[in-house]
């Protein structure tokens, strides 16, 4: 299994932006009757999220965030020595978008700059690439970039999708300590068999884009898209989430020797509420400990566990050290955990741009 072991790093800080527009799920989706409306966001939990203009871009949230996390902690970004941008809304095909951050964000040429495509799990795999980065490479200092526009992948009437996934970015700086107290544990997993279930079937090299693929229609499943446009299987990744994830999470406290009584907090990937509330009773934690973001910001792909960190930071986060289990899951299907000690990060305040 791909579980690791990381000592003397840590997270020193986390910032996020989001754009201005909100999209309330109640009044808007006129598409849909309003008795429908009101049982989505029952169930999802969803009440807004945010949704990006044309002219904006991942890369313009996280380059936001990155700027403002950076002015907050009073670092020089000559100092930054990597930069892993994590998303599947890159700026272009190529090059990888953490060249164009890099320049944008003023760090040397000899800064290391890549992509990582990758979606909900996506900032527990950044996350883990920049601690082999740290503790593999001897680097110092990494900036890893996750976050995603969604709302471009989404046909406007696909009810499928369209009242969960939401547009954000984030920034998160982590650092070597060289202190022992600051250890980080991960595992990652992935179950390619099932890529299908949630994924855009057209618009890549395997399926390009034509005049066909651009074509909407109505599904099977009462969703309207065309192949160019996210596709989401919701009963079997409710049913990946449910059993899978949480018996990797269940395994994972096991092998670690965690309790719930010693984790001060479960951050789940902003799924859904329905489906997050599920893992969180299979693994026996108090919703109390289960912090959220999603009524307002939505499913923000791999922003949003460290969108739900800021957003919950000032309640109930204190700026003391908190034992934290983070969790993403969704589109590979891939899945990850980490534990992590959060020690008075800094957490500006959520930006609107």
């Amino acid at each position: 299994m791909a579980r690791s072991h990381f000592n003397g790093i840590a997270i020193r800080g986390i910032a996020c932006a989001v754009p201005k527009n909100k999209v309330n799920n109640l009044t808007d989706h006129k598409f849909c009757p309003e008795d429908e409306r009101a049982k989505i966001v029952t169930l999802t939990g969803i009440n807004e999220y945010r949704k990006a203009a044309l002219d904006i871009c991942c890369s313009d949230l996280c380059e936001v965030s990155a700027k403002s996390l950076l002015q907050r902690l009073n670092i020089d970004p000559d100092s930054i020595e990597a930069i892993i941008f994590v998303t599947m809304t890159p700026d272009y095909r190529a090059p990888s978008t953490a060249c164009i951050l890099q320049d944008k964000l003023g760090c040397t040429t000899s800064t290391v700059a890549f992509d990582i495509i990758m979606g909900c799990s996506g900032f527990v795999v950044g996350l883990y690439t920049a601690c082999n980065l740290i503790q593999g490479g001897g680097l110092k200092r990494v900036l890893l970039l996750a976050g995603d526009t969604q709302s471009k992948l989404c046909h406007e009437q696909d009810k499928n999708v369209v009242f969960i996934l939401g547009d954000g970015g984030s920034a998160t700086l982590i650092e070597a300590t060289g202190l022992s107290d600051d250890s980080i544990v991960i595992e990652l997993m992935t179950d390619g068999s099932r890529f299908d279930k949630l994924f855009v079937p057209a618009g890549g090299f395997r399926c390009p884009s034509t005049e066909l693929t651009r074509e909407v229609k109505e599904q099977a499943d009462g969703g309207l898209r065309a192949q160019d446009n996210i596709y989401m299987d919701g009963m079997e990744i409710f049913k990946f989430s449910s059993i899978d994830v949480a018996k990797s999470i269940e395994r994972f406290m096991e092998l670690g020797h965690l309790s719930v009584e010693n984790i001060d907090f479960l951050i789940l990937h902003q799924a859904n509420k329905f489906m997050n509330d599920k893992i969180a009773k299979k693994i026996k934690f108090p919703m109390e400990k289960v912090p959220y973001s999603l009524a307002f910001y939505g499913n923000t792909g791999p922003a949003s566990i460290p969108l739900t960190i800021v957003y919950n930071y000032n309640g109930m986060i204190p700026p003391e050290r908190n034992r934290c289990l983070l969790s993403g899951f969704g589109i590979g299907l891939s899945w990850g955990i980490v534990d992590i000690v959060l020690n008075r990060i800094c957490c500006p305040p959520i930006i609107e741009c």
